[in-house]
């Protein structure tokens, strides 16, 4: 799932500067300079993806939070990457509390 959170985290990061430079979302739209949100949710998703292994438990609540705010800033623009990043939030909580640690 490592993998994953990083590819989310980078697919993120590309679709919100590009949502940015192509005015898919403006200043004149109710999202504003939201778009920052999404930036950020893209950054910490790359860096918990190497933190999946280390710290599972801050890093599984960081990825689904990363999701959360991605989806509020970007809206549809991050159903890929959200997903993704939500999925390996998902399975990296459920595999640390299949025996109670992290693997």
């Amino acid at each position: 799932m490592k993998h994953v959170a990083l590819i989310g985290g980078i697919v993120g990061l590309l679709f919100s500067i590009i949502a940015q430079l192509f005015a898919v979302i403006d200043d004149s739209y109710t999202f504003g300079n939201i778009w920052f949100l999404g930036v950020f949710s893209g950054i910490v998703a790359i860096v918990c993806s190497f933190l999946v292994n280390k710290r599972s438990l801050l890093a599984g609540w960081l990825l689904i939070l990363t999701s959360a705010t991605g989806f509020y800033a970007l809206a549809g623009l991050y159903l890929i990457p959200g997903a993704m990043t939500l999925l390996a939030g998902i399975y990296t909580l459920s595999r640390r509390n299949n025996n109670g640690t992290s693997h």
